[in-house]
């Protein structure tokens, strides 16, 4: 539910609808279901979604590091499979999501419909709509931004800040950690994130396939142009990689 005060903003407005859309799309992927997208009596916009019950993807991590454990490879790609599926999906229909992370990964507790659902839309870009984000901002979550991201031209983005978002999001889940830690001040997190070299998640996995870190190099290269240039192909990688641990 949009609230009122807000409401009244265009801008605003046109990022639920904008939001609605994108999910319309995607339909028939793991994006969350949207019923309908409508005004109340007092002017407030809301959206109809499905009713999820379960976690979602930090909050089941936390579960199973708390006692030093780690998700099992089987289960990183059972979870993350169709994440990367609809992410794809979206890229092919002209849509950026913009904020991938734990938190928008929602883990059904009943799988009669699948196992996960991406969620929040919100910030998403469509390609074939007009710029809502003004200049100089940067949308999305601190440990999840691509480089060229933080430079604050939204106009410039393109489906690689979510290839880079997904590098973060497998990185840490099977590393236990974030590549480059977001709990500090800023200008160092864009620091490392633009300048330093790639963390080594071989080094925190010896378990896993060495090669593991020449798909971090690719997967969050600093330069979209030297990165993975769409989702399906940094899956593919990685999914030969996991399945031979």
């Amino acid at each position: 539910m949009l609230h009122t005060s807000f409401a009244k903003s265009s801008a605003f407005t046109k990022r639920m609808q904008r939001e609605a859309r994108a999910m319309g799309k995607l339909a028939g992927t793991c994006a969350a279901q949207v019923m309908g997208f409508n005004k109340s009596p007092d002017g407030g916009a809301y959206l109809v979604m499905e009713c999820l019950v379960g976690e979602d993807l930090n909050q089941h991590l936390m579960t199973v590091e708390k006692d030093g454990g780690k998700l099992a490879t089987a289960e990183v790609l059972e979870i993350l499979g169709p994440i990367a599926s609809t992410l794809e999906a979206g890229h092919v229909r002209g849509v950026i999501h913009r904020d991938v992370k734990l938190g928008n990964i929602f883990l059904l507790r009943n799988r009669a419909r699948g196992r996960v659902r991406l969620l929040d839309f919100g910030l998403v870009k469509d390609l074939k709509a007009s710029l809502i984000t003004t200049p100089g901002t940067v949308p999305g979550s601190p440990a999840y931004i691509a480089p060229e991201a933080w430079r604050g031209n939204p106009d410039q983005i393109d489906h690689r800040v979510d290839v880079y978002a997904f590098g973060v999001v497998v990185f840490r889940v099977l590393a236990g950690r974030f590549p480059f830690a977001p709990n500090r001040p800023i200008h160092e997190v864009i620091r490392e994130v633009t300048e330093q070299p790639r963390p080594s998640l071989a080094a925190l996995r010896p378990d896993l396939d060495p090669r593991i870190d020449d798909w971090v190099e690719k997967a969050l290269a600093i330069s979209p142009d030297e990165r993975f240039q769409s989702i399906q192909s940094l899956w593919f990688v990685l999914e030969g990689l996991l399945n031979q641990g």
